[in-house]
């Protein structure tokens, strides 16, 4: 796997300091989400996985790519979204 330069990995949906009543947030009002980059993949520079999506093995990621689902085995994508470009 090779991971480039200020890649975001997102955890979370909806982040915030407080919950609606404006207490401060608490280990259990956080809800996390895995995401999951398989063998062989690679991540270019600047991209941003959102939450809950899978990176399949052999993967590519643009640089910049805006990552909102899950990516196939073997598919290069990119772009904002990013989309399948083979």
């Amino acid at each position: 796997m090779f991971v480039g330069h200020n890649v975001n990995f997102l955890n979370d949906r909806w982040p915030a300091a407080v919950n609606d009543d404006g207490s401060v947030r608490t280990a259990r009002d956080w809800r996390l989400e895995p995401t999951v980059v398989k063998r062989r993949a690679t991540i270019g520079t600047g991209a941003i996985l959102l939450p809950g999506v899978t990176v399949g093995e052999g993967a590519v990621v643009g640089a910049g790519a805006v990552v909102t689902k899950d990516v196939p085995p073997g598919a290069v994508i990119a772009g904002n979204p990013a989309k399948v470009l083979r």
